[in-house]
């Protein structure tokens, strides 16, 4: 990375709306013409997106890194596992959207803030209230897992991990062990954990009306919103992007299902998309599509699915 750029790291102190306080970095770039916020997956804090982050500031976007509640360095002196995990998105997401939206009344009249979500963090955005606000939405293996929508015999074990590993290894505990599964790099409050695991059981994840959540967010998000998967992500089967997709419904959705078969570059997996050997594709073609939002260009159709990247 540019030392130029890695001098421009700033951490920066977020108090929630409910009073909770996040950590997230800043990475500011040269001249910057845009800011991107990183969402993260469920066990993986900031520091997991360094690499990436350096490179959107190389590009000349400031990009905006930070830990969920209950992970990472956003850990609360008082209660930090009593953790409600659509609070990921109700509030730590809105209060990044939240600052970055302050921060652009001090920088140049054009100048647009995206977000790209990877895994959970996409799924999330819809409940953060600011999240109408961003100018584009980037999906990262981003999907609505269940179980059922699993191939055999994935559907299986990923019924096990649902019903019995995830509730028995919550049970009783303040944390969740996830980075001793490799389900991430971090382990999470177990509070977490517990209500993720319901969310699984549900064909219709999160957005099952039994769990209680205000939905209007996501029928209001219109912007045009790439989402990436991949063909060896055990974790995202397309079945699984294509579900969570269709509760943007007013989105201008474009996708790209990456057939990992025909790919020069290796294994992607469902974090592999942040590796820095990816830097001349995925990375570069997701800049080139965040810079039509820059450009007056017409939107994409809702709901097209582009050629494989090769």
């Amino acid at each position: 990375m540019d030392k130029d750029i890695a001098d421009k790291r700033g951490a920066q102190h977020l108090l929630c709306e409910d009073g909770y306080p996040i950590e997230a970095t800043l990475y500011q770039a040269n001249a910057p013409r845009g800011t991107i916020i990183i969402a993260p997956a469920l066990a993986a804090t900031r520091s997991f997106y360094a690499d990436f982050a350096g490179y959107l500031a190389s590009q000349h976007f400031d990009c905006l890194t930070f830990d969920y509640r209950g992970t990472g360095d956003s850990l609360a002196k008082t209660e930090p596992y009593a953790v409600a995990i659509e609070d990921w998105g109700k509030q730590d997401i809105e209060a990044v959207i939240r600052f970055a939206t302050e921060r652009r009344g001090g920088l140049p009249e054009h100048h647009p803030i995206h977000l790209l979500g990877h895994s959970i963090g996409g799924q999330l955005v819809g409940l953060a209230p600011s999240s109408r606000d961003l100018t584009r939405i980037v999906h990262v293996a981003a999907s609505a897992p269940y179980w059922r929508r699993w191939p055999f015999p994935l559907n299986a074990r990923m019924l096990a991990v649902s019903r019995v590993l995830i509730p028995y290894l919550s049970a009783f505990r303040d944390q969740f062990p996830s980075r001793r599964l490799g389900l991430g790099g971090v382990d999470i409050p177990a509070s977490v954990s517990r209500k993720w695991a319901r969310w699984m059981r549900s064909p219709d994840y999160l957005f099952d009306p039994r769990f209680g959540l205000d939905l209007s967010g996501y029928q209001a998000l219109e912007q045009p919103l790439l989402s990436w998967s991949f063909s060896d992500d055990d974790m995202a089967p397309d079945a699984n992007v294509a579900h969570l997709l269709t509760h943007f419904p007013n989105a201008q959705v474009t996708r790209r299902h990456l057939d990992v078969s025909n790919f020069q570059k290796g294994a992607v997996r469902h974090a592999g998309f942040f590796k820095p050997r990816f830097e001349k594709t995925l990375w570069q073609e997701t800049i080139e599509w965040l810079m039509n939002a820059e450009a007056t260009i017409p939107a994409q159709p809702r709901h097209t699915r582009e050629p494989e990247t090769e």
